[in-house]
């Protein structure tokens, strides 16, 4: 670790964080944009796009783990992390090219399946080396925190300028939505080499250490890891923010509408909400400086979990845009901050992996935290939607009565509610703490192991 500062400097932290830049057009954008585009103006229908896209996002949980195997295991002379990112750009450029610019309409399933195959692909590629460099490059507790604070500073920012760009450009006259989708689809081609280029030529990649022992990828070796305790807290934690987060995305627009009776100002008051988000970012972090990452962790998971309950209230109080805002700012302030505090938590947690003599796993492990963010997401969509059709009856198209306007907003707020109280309980008394963090570093500069089964004893029977 010799080539790595023990502290990143601010042009090392944000060329790193920078990356994010591409990356905030990918998420929700793309559930808001691209997926409709292609069912309307290329002609594919709601169905078949809805097919494609959840195929490829089941394909998701078989690719990370492989790329995090093959960071973990495939180095270069040079390091573990920038050979991939440089690999993945070339892949990944004519893909977005000609998803944003398709050739159409009409345009075949065929089409839109392999471009997002290969868009995905190259997604992956870079996504999960990307978090599996922080443990490496981040050498102190506080510091990955400030990493992932600027990676998810830049994607948020990103991704509210990809959101309110359509609207932007459709007062400018003659743009339509294909020109609107073809427009972000070059910035995310112009910002993809350059934040790329620039997290590899500022940040540094330690070559691996051939004294060290590999990671082994072993039946044994990985069921190992497996069955450590604060693994699992952390992968089913992750699982509960991503349920409440996309559960709120996908049924906000029927909240607005439905509970408080705002429809066009709806997706302004959503970009609030995520404003609100970026601003308290810094505030949760400091919090974590102050305290512990899972003190901090709880907190903003509880205050999340108590905002939320407000939207109930205020739609029986009468709801408009004033009270939804009230509700949409207040509840933000925990957005995104859970992010950057659990993959901080998991930079922690790989380098106690090593010093216990399980290698560097730091793809392995993200890849995991990946595939449980995905696998939240899934269920935040799978799980609100068939409460609303099977158990309270709403109709988004059609009329629904009072009681199922109230039935709605039960699950608009259940849903990020439970989600986020349970991963405060999994997270509210966490083994890895700033001391012992900072055993576990020691131990990695003296080239050392140390006893550390306390920090993550394996699951017994009965334990969460």
């Amino acid at each position: 670790m010799s080539s790595v500062p023990a502290k990143l400097s601010t042009s090392q932290v944000i060329a790193y964080g920078s990356v994010g830049i591409p990356f905030g057009a990918v998420g929700l954008p793309m559930a808001v944009f691209i997926a409709p585009f292609y069912a309307d103006q290329m002609g594919l229908g709601t169905a078949t796009v809805g097919i494609i896209f959840m195929i490829l996002r089941f394909w998701d949980l078989f690719s990370d783990p492989v790329m995090g195997w093959l960071v973990d295991t495939k180095p270069s002379r040079h390091g573990k992390i920038r050979h991939w990112l440089l690999i993945a750009v070339p892949i990944l450029l004519p893909a977005v090219y000609l998803l944003y610019n398709p050739i159409g309409p009409p345009v075949s399933p065929l089409f839109l399946g392999i471009i997002l195959f290969i868009f995905y692909i190259g997604t992956t590629m870079i996504t999960t080396p990307h978090q599996a460099w922080a443990p490496s490059v981040a050498r102190s507790y506080d510091d990955r925190s400030r990493l992932f604070m600027w990676r998810e500073l830049f994607t948020i920012s990103t991704m509210l300028m990809m959101l309110g760009l359509p609207t932007l450009l459709a007062q400018t006259g003659d743009v339509d939505r294909s020109d609107q989708i073809a427009i972000m689809g070059w910035i995310l081609v112009i910002a993809l080499p350059l934040t790329v280029g620039a997290a590899c030529l500022m940040v540094p990649d330690p070559k691996p250490d051939p004294s060290q022992p590999k990671a082994s990828f072993a039946p044994s070796a990985i069921l190992e890891a497996l069955r450590q305790q604060t693994l699992w807290r952390l992968l089913a934690t992750e699982i509960f923010i991503g349920i409440a987060i996309a559960g709120t995305a996908g049924t906000f627009l029927f909240a607005a509408q439905w509970g408080f009776g705002v429809v066009n100002l709806a997706p302004l008051i959503l970009m609030a909400h995520f404003i609100a988000g970026f601003v308290a970012m810094p505030f949760w972090v400091w919090l974590s400086k102050r305290t512990e990452k899972y003190i901090a962790m709880r907190y903003v998971c509880l205050w999340s979990a108590l905002t939320y309950i407000s939207y109930f209230p205020l739609s029986l109080m009468g709801g408009g845009p004033v009270l939804l805002f009230i509700a949409a700012m207040i509840s933000g302030f925990g957005y995104g901050s859970p992010f950057i505090l659990v993959r901080s938590m998991m930079a922690d947690l790989v380098e106690a992996e090593e010093v216990r003599g399980g290698a560097n796993r730091s793809g392995l492990f993200y890849s995991l935290m990946s595939g449980a963010y995905k696998t939240g997401a899934s269920f935040a969509i799978g799980i609100p939607y068939i409460l609303l059709g099977v158990l309270v009856g709403f109709n988004p198209s059609g009329a629904n009565s009072a009681g199922t306007v109230t039935g709605l907003m039960v699950v608009f707020v259940a849903v990020p509610v439970i989600s986020y109280f349970l991963a405060a309980l999994l997270i509210w008394k966490y083994p890895i703490t700033r001391a012992s963090q900072q055993e576990t570093a020691e131990a990695i500069n003296r080239g050392g192991q140390a006893n550390l089964e306390s920090l993550h004893p394996p699951v017994k029977e009965g334990d969460l």
